[in-house]
């Protein structure tokens, strides 16, 4: 048995009305072409929903006013109350300012696939097609960009008609690289945030298979700046519960390396191994103020899409 597998070290508000029918990474690889397969996941995903899930969502701050009897209590500033013993809300600039950034790992690593259709990169590239249509379907402005160095494929934020397609050929023409991204991936990070003149929502899409202090140096750079930054964290069914029995050969994506291992002898520590990875990662991001959400490729993309909204604006009430 030979495989291929690499280990390296404003709030939302949705209304639920059913769950969206299933589309699963295996029929999306039925669908021919990324704008469709984008469209049918986002239209799946409304027809649970009484509006868009970005509908509300602001990243910048505006002003206070007074509160009056009926105001929404979390909406309060308990830091101005404990000055002036006064109730002041929160505002924040009107949600058609929303602008969007979506940021696409494009390392060899995100080619691995196992028994699903969709390789990492072919889910994310789905995932950042269905935000940016939903951004656009609301209005907004929405850019993109795919991790390589210097930044050669950057797509400004923007909310006219011909900015979907933009984004379909930005994520369907890159060439996929053939290394790790190692600290490069910081450096893609700041560089991005020099792109971005305006407060943003900026979703980096990855599985994360690079040096961590990088990532948290890029991450960090981001929130610097005010942007509001949530990882999208993409594994193969087969990285999280490595599901493999009897000598297994071993290959990396990013490297030559290959290794002839006993997969019944190692699978109990290397699960104990990626639940670490996992949750040493959610931690560290959280601490900087972004957000987390762990995705399989094999998940069906609407149920990925409405789990994140809800979680977020459950998160983002508290």
């Amino acid at each position: 048995m030979t495989l291929t597998l690499i280990i390296t070290r404003q709030p939302v508000r949705i209304i639920v009305t059913s769950l969206p029918k299933s589309l699963d990474p295996k029929t999306l690889a039925t669908l021919e072409g990324l704008q469709v397969r984008s469209r049918q996941i986002v239209e799946g995903l409304l027809a649970g929903t009484h509006r868009s899930p970005f509908r509300g969502v602001s990243v910048e701050f505006a002003e206070h006013r007074e509160y009056v009897q009926g105001d929404d209590l979390r909406h309060v500033d308990w830091n101005v109350y404990a000055r002036t013993d006064k109730l002041y809300l929160k505002q924040f600039v009107d949600e058609t300012n929303l602008h969007c950034v979506l940021l696409v790992d494009s390392s060899a690593s995100m080619q691995f696939a196992t028994e699903q259709s969709l390789s990492k990169y072919e889910y994310a590239q789905c995932l950042a097609a269905a935000l940016g249509w939903l951004v656009l379907r609301n209005g907004d402005a929405v850019g993109a960009a795919v991790s390589e160095l210097p930044l050669k494929q950057w797509l400004p934020s923007a909310s006219h008609s011909e900015q979907f397609q933009r984004l379909i050929d930005l994520l369907t023409k890159v060439e996929l690289q053939t290394q790790s991204p190692s600290k490069s991936f910081s450096d893609f990070l700041t560089q991005v945030a020099v792109q971005l003149s305006q407060k943003s929502i900026v979703f980096i899409l990855s599985d994360f298979f690079m040096d961590s202090e990088a990532l948290t140096r890029g991450v960090e750079r981001l929130k610097v700046k005010g942007h509001d930054v949530t990882l999208f964290h993409v594994l193969d069914r087969g990285e999280l519960k490595f599901p493999f029995q009897g000598d297994v050969e071993l290959n990396s994506l990013e490297g030559q390396q290959t290794v002839q291992v006993d997969a019944d002898l190692i699978g109990g520590r290397y699960q104990e191994l990626i639940e670490q990875f996992c949750q040493n990662l959610e931690a560290t991001v959280r601490n900087l103020g972004a957000d987390y959400e762990l995705l399989a490729s094999d998940v069906n993309l609407q149920m990925a899409l409405l789990t994140y909204f809800q979680r977020s604006a459950s998160r983002r009430s508290v």
